[in-house]
């Protein structure tokens, strides 16, 4: 599903938009860009799972300036604006149109994502994607992760939701509006608890580290031996 439909957001808008929905947005992508730093080789290349708009490209570019991105994305219109966004930096990037479960990745340094992998349905479908993206990584290479990733006690999920809710109210003028807009994407995010993803990481190979967290949000870092 394209983000316009998903999200109702336009992608001429969506920069502007995605703030109202998202809380700590942009301290996200800066700390996804960040953890470029925990690979144990040099990064060349990166490969970015849902290219968007291109904002965690242009910071990754930033953070890593002898690297190229290799960008996929499925909606093509949301590409467009990642062209006009990266300017010049665009001679540096590789986009293609897809869905990063169907598309082979190619070998690379590094494998980023923010708020993306959260449209993987089931635990199992997960795994097997990280474990396809262990394959693709160089030795000492990392998959950075920046998504919702709650507690996984009942009452410790919906404690780590609170500030989502919160910010939402702010956005649509209520908490309970708010609450209807978040239960409203359903059909398309899974949030998997924080404990749960490191399992599914440590499984397909990987050792993990969560360099950054602010409830419900974190970056998640599985890093393949080098």
């Amino acid at each position: 599903m394209s983000v316009a439909s998903h999200l109702a957001v336009s992608p001429a808008t969506y920069d502007t938009r995605i703030r109202s929905l998202i809380p700590l947005y942009d301290e996200l992508i800066a700390e996804v860009a960040r953890a470029l730093g925990h690979a144990a080789r040099p990064v060349r290349t990166i490969v970015d799972l849902g290219i968007g708009t291109g904002a965690l490209a242009r910071a990754c570019l930033a953070s890593a300036p002898g690297a190229r991105v290799w960008g996929i994305d499925a909606d093509p219109d949301m590409m467009a604006i990642a062209r006009t966004r990266l300017g010049r930096l665009s001679s540096r990037v590789t986009m293609t149109t897809g869905s990063f479960l169907d598309e082979p990745l190619p070998a690379c340094d590094a494998i980023v994502a923010s708020y993306s992998l959260h449209h993987i349905r089931t635990a199992r479908a997960k795994l097997a994607f990280y474990r396809r993206c262990y394959r693709a990584l160089r030795p000492g290479g990392i998959l950075i992760n920046g998504d919702c990733a709650p507690a996984s006690t009942p009452r410790g999920f919906a404690r780590d939701l609170d500030l989502w809710y919160t910010h939402l109210g702010k956005t649509f003028g209520s908490r309970a509006r708010g609450r209807r807009v978040y239960e409203s994407w359903a059909d398309e995010d899974v949030y998997v608890p924080l404990a749960e993803e490191t399992r599914l990481l440590e499984r397909a190979g990987f050792s993990v580290d969560v360099p950054w967290r602010r409830s419900p949000f974190a970056v998640m870092v599985g890093s393949r031996r080098a």
